[in-house]
């Protein structure tokens, strides 16, 4: 289901059928010249979509971006969604659960993308080798850099297409530069190490660029972002998780 067609049936809540208003005229459906009592022929069997896997890795953002991808594909058996987000995790603390570790054990794992959201809760510091890096020193971004790399690497190397979901715009008062400046390096790491990057922050600003916690579309408007200014309601998610699904249909014909 595309990002559109999972907006318009979160908006209407349910769809209309019609049904045939009469019986069907078998005869006028007869093709001339048949005999009776010829079977028909049997329409050729559509092809089966082939079988896909995405697995989801991340923060709380990530958690919530695979509830929404979960969402969209529900109807759709032949996607797999596998969730290996864990919240109140990040890539700049490893003591509370370390990424580059997890990601070289998962890439093992069977699947054909690797969807990463991360970054919420990275604005701290960087404990390494009993060292510390404090936030957005030089030594901090060198350690970073080299974490993003190698959770990207860990799946790139295996031939597992890495798709990186941007941050969204956050409020003002809500690390909205701090977010900007993570982005900058997901993004050069990501297109560096043979990923994707999947710009959601502009996607979710206004016309102006700023903040908004509303998404508007053919006219409706509905409440999609958290009162925190950072994460989104659980139709937020599946608009967000929408941006990487029509980017993976287009690349991954699925």
């Amino acid at each position: 289901m595309s990002f559109g067609a999972a907006w318009a049936l979160a908006f209407a809540g349910m769809v209309a059928t019609l049904q045939p208003a009469g019986a069907v005229d078998v005869a006028a459906n007869t093709p001339a010249g048949a005999e009776a009592g010829e079977a028909a022929a049997d329409p050729a069997e559509a092809p089966k979509p082939r079988d896909y896997r995405i697995a989801v890795l991340g923060d709380s953002l990530g958690e919530g971006v695979y509830a929404g991808l979960a969402q969209l594909v529900r109807d759709e058996p032949n996607i797999a969604v596998k969730k290996y987000a864990r919240v109140n995790t990040g890539i700049a603390r490893s003591d509370r659960y370390n990424w580059p570790e997890a990601a070289d054990e998962l890439a093992d794992r069977p699947m054909d993308a690797a969807l990463l959201v991360f970054g919420a809760n990275d604005l701290q510091t960087i404990r390494e080798s009993g060292k510390a890096y404090y936030y957005k020193q030089e030594a901090w971004e060198k350690h970073y850099r080299n974490r993003v790399a190698h959770i990207v690497k860990a799946f790139s190397d295996r031939g597992i297409k890495v798709y990186w979901l941007s941050l969204p715009i956050t409020r003002k008062n809500r690390f909205q530069k701090d977010y900007a400046y993570l982005n900058q390096i997901f993004k050069e790491e990501a297109e560096a190490n043979g990923a994707t990057f999947i710009d959601a922050w502009s996607f979710f600003a206004d016309e102006d660029g700023n903040y908004s916690a509303t998404f508007t579309k053919d006219g409706t408007s509905k409440i999609i972002r958290a009162s925190d200014g950072v994460h989104f309601t659980p139709l937020g998610y599946q608009v967000y998780a929408g941006l990487a699904l029509d980017k993976l249909r287009a690349d991954l014909n699925f």
